[in-house]
């Protein structure tokens, strides 16, 4: 079965409240009762199935329930199926295109990207445990839905124009509101491959710090073979070209390992080529509660108090997927280097290890690439 948090956004929340988001609100009604309602939030993004149509925006009223799962999509899904989800509608997406939609918007101290599997979830539940910030971890509609509608489904570039920048800055906005009352800082964690909208997202957001986590391949794809993730499910969809710079035809000759390693050799070219100086990149092995301080500091240019760091560094004694804080962390690398193959191991070192080298000396890695311990973190 494949997790929600692999699938198209709008898919998801479409069968968890069938019905609500067949007919769009107008926009201007759309709009008074958004910027009223602090609880709305976008949940998803359906994509125009046809040229002329308008793309959808799914909206649901969530109250001031925090986000403290380890996927937006959860807390979707875990509140619509104890039916606490008493508005939910649909909009055009040209609502996005409305100055000050979102007028008391939190600006976020930090983006956190990632190649998938190394301690980016983690990151995001110890930055979650304090309640005054809001962390967006992989927001429905910013996991594929806002990219799929304004590409055509990747079939164009995405476009680089004010227009699409306001969208995005407005569907962030919208993600990172305070809700509770007590809320002073925001983070959002994206999705893998939303590593390859990187300086679109950063010229969007020119404010924000940006961190990439990053682990050996290999042991990545050991996890992502062993339980999948969204970058997988694309492979037989128009997007997969996207994902590895490679052509359909291609992605189409590869295998499975092959396809995944070309995934996160992409990542690593784009993190590299970048000359933002806001941008940073951390090896999983060195995201400990030793440095947890240092990370925010250099990654965020965020300065918390001891007890506030304190705090977030329980998080590092549980498994980071186990939103019931039950399930304690124990270090797998090992077990991982282990599971992969012999040739498969040739394969994904024969497309990595040059960009994985150079990313691990590069000056824009925090801790000069150097690993602090052999103990990691889980994603």
């Amino acid at each position: 079965m494949v997790p929600i948090y692999a699938l198209p956004d709008h898919e998801v929340v479409g069968r968890l409240l069938p019905g609500r988001f067949d007919i769009p609100v107008p926009d201007d009604e759309a709009v008074a009762r958004i910027r009223t309602h602090a609880g709305l939030i976008p949940a998803a993004i359906e994509p125009a199935s046809a040229p002329g149509q308008i793309s959808k925006i799914y909206w649901v009223d969530i109250g001031t329930h925090a986000y403290r799962d380890w996927q937006h999509l959860f807390t979707i899904e875990r509140l619509a199926q104890a039916d606490m989800i008493s508005t939910a509608f649909a909009t055009t997406m040209n609502v996005l295109d409305v100055d000050d939609l979102i007028v008391d918007a939190l600006m976020p101290s930090g983006f956190i990207f990632h190649t998938s599997r190394c301690g980016s979830t983690l990151l995001g539940k110890a930055l979650a445990r304090i309640p005054a910030h809001c962390v967006v971890n992989q927001g429905g509609p910013l996991q594929r839905g806002f990219w799929a509608a304004m590409t055509q489904d990747w079939q164009n570039e995405l476009p680089d124009d004010a227009l699409t920048v306001k969208k995005f800055r407005n569907l962030v906005f919208a993600l990172t509101r305070p809700r509770l009352g007590t809320e002073t800082t925001s983070f959002v964690k994206f999705i893998s491959w939303n590593t390859l909208y990187l300086d679109f997202i950063a010229r969007a957001f020119p404010e924000v710090h940006s961190l990439f986590l990053f682990r050996d391949p290999v042991e990545v794809i050991a996890s992502v073979i062993k339980e999948t993730t969204a970058v997988l499910v694309a492979k037989d969809w128009p997007q997969a070209s996207f994902l590895t710079g490679k052509s359909a035809a291609q992605v189409q000759k590869m295998d499975d390992v092959s396809y995944l390693a070309h995934c996160y050799n992409n990542y690593f070219k784009v993190i590299l080529d970048s000359s933002l100086a806001n941008v940073k990149a951390l090896d999983y092995h060195n995201l400990r509660p030793d440095t947890l301080g240092q990370v925010l500091k250099s990654g965020f240019s965020f300065v918390p108090d001891e007890q506030v760091i304190a705090e977030m560094c329980t998080q590092f004694r549980f498994h980071s997927k186990d939103d019931s804080d039950t399930s304690t962390f124990q270090s797998d690398g090992s077990a991982k280097q282990a599971a992969v193959s012999e040739k498969d191991r040739i394969q994904i070192e024969r497309i990595t290890k040059a960009l994985l080298g150079r990313l691990r000396a590069a000056p824009k890695t925090l801790f000069g690439g150097n690993e602090l311990s052999s103990r990691g973190a889980v994603s």
